[in-house]
């Protein structure tokens, strides 16, 4: 068995420990829990401003992320508008071409056309220029109508064949 031996220092210093139990609880456990509690709630302030913008900055990357997409559509739609533009000035070009074409083809058959007529105008000229030389070569040499029929004959057969062809 221990023995407890009880004087009056004991008491004291039993009175001196609670004594000093109640100032820390007083002034140093109350402030220094109070303290935590603060400090604790602030931290989970923190945490849930922090929740928050990260679900805000998740939601504007989804913004511009959309955006970026509707930018993408719409750069895509600008080139397919541009491309159709390009192809149907491409064959307006040609069609403006193709009615030059047919323009300048039309002109050179009317400039062959007034060549020919030309042509067959100055042959007339010299047929005739020609007719009468021989009629009065006929006149001179009295031909009778056998010698007037091979004269006519040798004549033709001088003429260019090719272009008699070309002209009609």
């Amino acid at each position: 068995m221990i023995l407890v031996n009880v004087n009056t220092t004991m008491l004291w210093q039993v009175i001196n420990f609670l004594v000093l139990l109640w100032l820390l609880k007083r002034y140093l456990y109350g402030p220094i829990t109070e303290m935590l509690k603060k400090r604790a709630a602030r931290i989970e302030g923190d945490l849930n401003a922090a929740a928050e913008e990260r679900k805000e900055a998740e939601k504007l990357k989804e913004e511009y992320e959309a955006q970026l997409k509707t930018a993408r559509s719409k750069s895509q739609d600008i080139v397919e508008d541009a491309e159709t533009r390009a192809k149907k000035k491409a064959r307006e070009i040609i069609k403006e071409a193709e009615k030059k074409a047919e323009n300048i083809k039309k002109n050179k058959i009317a400039e062959i056309e007034q060549a020919k007529k030309e042509a067959l105008a100055q042959l007339r000229n010299e047929v005739a220029s020609i007719s009468l030389l021989a009629a009065s070569k006929l006149i001179q040499e009295k031909m009778d109508q056998e010698k007037h029929k091979q004269l006519i004959k040798s004549y033709i057969a001088k003429l260019d064949k090719n272009k008699l062809g070309e002209l009609q």
